[in-house]
């Protein structure tokens, strides 16, 4: 699209998702309460005369699901807000209509009361976003380091992590969860630690999202993932491309994200009619021929002389 924001025409022709903004679609002053009524229908026949040109998307399509973005956050982290906010202000624009939905829950799981209190809340969000087609959802929270469980709050200031986080945490959402993009903000040890990494397979096996995110980053610095993750669900959300193709297209915009992780997707694929789905993980890999062959470290210093790299 042209990206000058501003308010949306949609094609109301059935079938047509053809989309435009009123500074490429130049509507007449006078004109202009009129055509804001619920009541008044669009269509691209005959073609209008449209004064702009697209600048980012590669169609003139917008896929016109219902769009709900949850950021699930650690109660009280002060990370991963901005980075799901630009999320926000990326997506919403595309939503003139009440389509689009955008909400925090945050989560504390260490004691009953707190416990019962986010089943509470995160049952009723689950019944008020069923009926949106396009769920994204952004994990927010920290991880230890050597057995790469996740937090699930703290006691008397102390960080508790839990084994069966994601389950705890996905259950009373379960009917969002399937069929959602999930992204990770979390630090790389639940990927790298085999057992943590193997819980989220599972959990992927029990909730069915459409994609899990995540990276693996020791210190994950989340402002990184920005580029590629706006690109990623603008081809996704936005445009309606399928996630296996559209995560390798966004590696074009990952910027500074390739040398500081590597991204790992788990998905479903189809495997036909008769066979059904299968979960598949792909593991995106930077490689420069210089620093980092292959995808493989090499260390700053060599062992031999004792020469820093440049």
């Amino acid at each position: 699209m042209c990206r000058d924001g501003g308010d949306l025409w949609l094609c109301d022709e059935i079938g047509c998702n053809r989309v435009v903004c009123h500074k490429c679609l130049i509507v007449p002053k006078e004109s202009i309460q009129m055509v804001e009524q619920v009541d008044v229908t669009f269509k691209f026949t005959p073609p209008p005369v449209i004064t702009g040109g697209f600048h980012h998307a590669i169609t003139s399509q917008v896929a016109p699901h219902s769009t709900a973005l949850v950021h699930l956050h650690l109660e009280n982290i002060e990370v991963g807000h901005p980075q799901v906010n630009m999320v926000h202000s990326l997506l919403h624009p595309y939503f003139p209509k009440g389509r689009y939905h955008f909400c925090q829950l945050p989560f504390n799981l260490t004691t009953k009361e707190s416990l019962a209190t986010y089943q509470v809340a995160a049952l009723d969000l689950a019944n008020t976003l069923s009926s949106y087609q396009n769920i994204v959802l952004f994990l927010t929270t920290h991880s230890d380091e050597e057995r790469g469980d996740l937090f699930t709050g703290f006691i008397d200031s102390k960080p508790v992590a839990s084994q069966v986080f994601e389950v705890i945490l996905f259950t009373p959402l379960a009917r969002i969860v399937q069929g959602a993009d999930i992204v990770f903000n979390v630090c790389g040890s639940v990927v790298t630690v085999m057992d943590s990494f193997n819980g989220l397979q599972q959990a992927a096996q029990l909730f069915k999202p459409r994609s899990m995110i995540l990276f693996d980053a020791q210190h994950l610095q989340l402002a990184t993932t920005v580029p590629y993750l706006l690109s990623l669900f603008d081809s996704t959300i936005i445009q309606g491309f399928d996630i296996s193709s559209a995560m390798k297209f966004a590696l074009a915009d990952c910027g500074m994200l390739g040398r500081h992780s590597n991204i790992i997707v788990m998905m479903w694929r189809s495997q036909g009619q008769s066979m059904g789905e299968k979960l598949v993980i792909e593991k995106l890999v930077w490689t420069d021929k210089y620093i980092r062959p292959w995808g493989n470290y090499l260390p700053m210093q060599c062992p031999q002389c004792g020469t820093i790299e440049r």
